[in-house]
């Protein structure tokens, strides 16, 4: 059964009319501008949420936890079919942080319930080396309810997020057409190193990859 099948109606018919608004604008600036107005009445709805974390408890077939996620937090909420944008739900245990991280796709991230702090890097160096970065700093927020953040594609896009409270947060991510790149990227702020991220799924191909092409080459040189 398709996700929508088993998504609660109001949620539905909020993103169904989010796509038809969205597929009028031009533009991703126009398209964000119009999610920074709109994303507010889906982080406040308090019923919806609460229907949500309740399907989620009883193993509901929606939202589906099963699928396979970048983050282990992560709970995909809806996909448009004209892909202009997708929505995932995220729970923040105490202290809980991703690592530094970059984007594929411009989007609007915010608060459902409790503290979500974002944390903006700028990256410094020339990036000739694919395997080095030099971060810095340059911002630090609190997201409350219903207030919300820009996040931009690739090096425009570079933060840490998470929960600096002791209570369980949730926040909902809403990103539009990514960039044609199956990971992001991942940055140690000590060293500098630059790892990738991916899917499980896309993970496990990436490196069936790369130990066939060890396995041939050991092949060739024996």
């Amino acid at each position: 059964m398709k996700m929508l099948d088993h998504m609660p109606k109001k949620l539905r018919l909020l993103c169904e009319r989010w796509s038809k608004s969205m597929e009028k604008i031009s533009g991703f600036e126009g398209r964000l501008a119009y999610v920074q107005k709109v994303l507010p009445e889906l982080l406040l709805n308090k019923s919806l949420f609460k229907e949500i974390f309740k399907n989620i408890m009883e193993g509901a077939k929606y939202p589906d936890i099963r699928k396979g996620t970048l983050f282990d937090n992560e709970i995909p909420l809806y996909t448009d079919n004209k892909r202009l944008f997708s929505i995932r739900l995220y729970l923040w245990g105490p202290g809980d942080y991703t690592p530094i991280h970059d984007h594929n796709a411009w989007g609007l991230i915010g608060s459902v319930l409790g503290e979500f702090e974002v944390i903006k890097y700028t990256r410094k160096d020339d990036g000739l080396d694919e395997g080095y970065a030099r971060l810095v700093e340059k911002d630090k927020l609190i997201l409350m309810p219903g207030e919300t953040d820009v996040t931009l594609p690739l090096n425009n896009g570079i933060h840490k997020t998470g929960n600096p409270t002791e209570k369980t947060i949730a926040t909902i991510h809403l990103y539009g057409n990514p960039v044609r790149r199956k990971y992001i990227n991942s940055f140690d702020p000590d060293t500098g190193q630059i790892s990738r991220m991916c899917v499980p799924r896309l993970r496990k191909r990436m490196l069936a990859s790369e130990t066939l092409r060890n396995l041939e080459s050991q092949a060739v040189s024996g």
